[in-house]
């Protein structure tokens, strides 16, 4: 938002637009400062004609979200919010660059992480039906509302960001889940116009982020979270207990990629926050930590230095 009105204020103080609040002919102050128009009045004079509505639709919605979230923490509001967060941060681009010119276009800044392994993963709709339902009644009705919007404006890429991306066979390498070809907005080719009216691209959620912790760091990060004593050993028993990890004498490698992956090269398995969270959640009882250790728990004393 701060954003945005940063951008309305600069086009509309350059042509000349009065961007402040008057009352009877006159500047509107408070304590000395000049009132400017809210956002939604600031994008509207700014970001004005008809090829602009999904831009001007996007922002509503953040402003709309703002201020039903003000000051609540709701991670599980990331996930569900996605492609409008991908449209709103294209349509800025293209706007400052437009407006004041190449230099300042902050593509060149980003780091854009894109994750996509795990797609199949059955239990990815439901998760994000479970996020979903945990968010705030008021919360859940705006985002209702702009999935309800009308076709033409959920096929407008400035509103709502679409991926295209087309699987195929790598000639050599690991297999990979999918090779994805990106295509910007607008210049989808005619052939996939109708597989897109068909297809929606759902966000991870809460699974499938790559495995890339070392085993220390999660046995660490386990012990923080549960109140037993819990070691490499116990560790190792875990991940044989739960199957991502193949038995003693057997060849090594991950056994379940979501959670797990083998690095042949250093003869190390990596993890990720997925994986420590089940495993907290399952070894956070005393009965839990005996069915997957074999061991009995020991509870864990504040003033003595964590073992190794």
């Amino acid at each position: 938002m701060t954003a945005w009105n940063s951008i309305a204020l600069a086009i509309l103080i350059r042509d000349g637009v009065e961007w402040r609040k008057t009352k009877n002919g006159k500047v509107v102050e408070k304590g000395g400062v000049v009132q400017t128009l809210d956002t939604s009045q600031l994008i509207g004079l700014a970001f004005a004609g008809d090829s602009l509505g999904g831009l001007r639709a996007n922002v509503r919605f953040w402003i709309d979200l703002r201020n039903a979230v003000a000051h609540r923490h709701l991670p599980a509001l990331d996930s569900t919010v996605i492609p409008q967060s991908q449209a709103g941060l294209l349509n800025f681009e293209r706007m400052i660059v437009q407006e004041f010119g190449e230099h300042l276009a902050i593509g060149r800044e980003l780091s854009v992480p894109l994750q996509l392994s795990g797609f199949r993963d059955p239990g990815v709709l439901a998760s994000r039906r479970r996020l979903q339902s945990a968010l705030p009644v008021d919360v859940q009705a705006i985002l209702s509302r702009a999935e309800e919007a009308s076709p033409e404006l959920l096929q407008d890429p400035s509103f709502m960001m679409r991926v295209a991306f087309i699987p195929v066979v790598p000639p050599s390498g690991r297999s990979p889940d999918a090779v994805a070809y990106f295509v910007r907005p607008g210049e989808v080719p005619s052939e996939l116009d109708e597989s897109l009216e068909r297809y929606v691209v759902l966000p991870k959620a809460a699974r499938g982020t790559r495995p890339n912790i070392g085993a220390q760091e999660v046995v660490s990060e386990i012990r923080r979270r549960i109140p037993f004593r819990f070691n490499t050993n116990n560790h190792a028993a875990v991940t044989r207990a739960l199957g991502v990890r193949p038995k003693r004498d057997e060849p090594e490698g991950s056994l379940d990629e979501l959670f797990c992956d083998y690095i042949p090269a250093a003869k190390i398995y990596v993890y990720n926050q997925q994986w420590i969270d089940r495993v907290v959640e399952l070894v956070n009882t005393e009965e839990g930590f005996v069915e997957l250790t074999g061991k009995s728990p020991i509870m864990e004393d504040p003033d003595e230095g964590a073992e190794e």
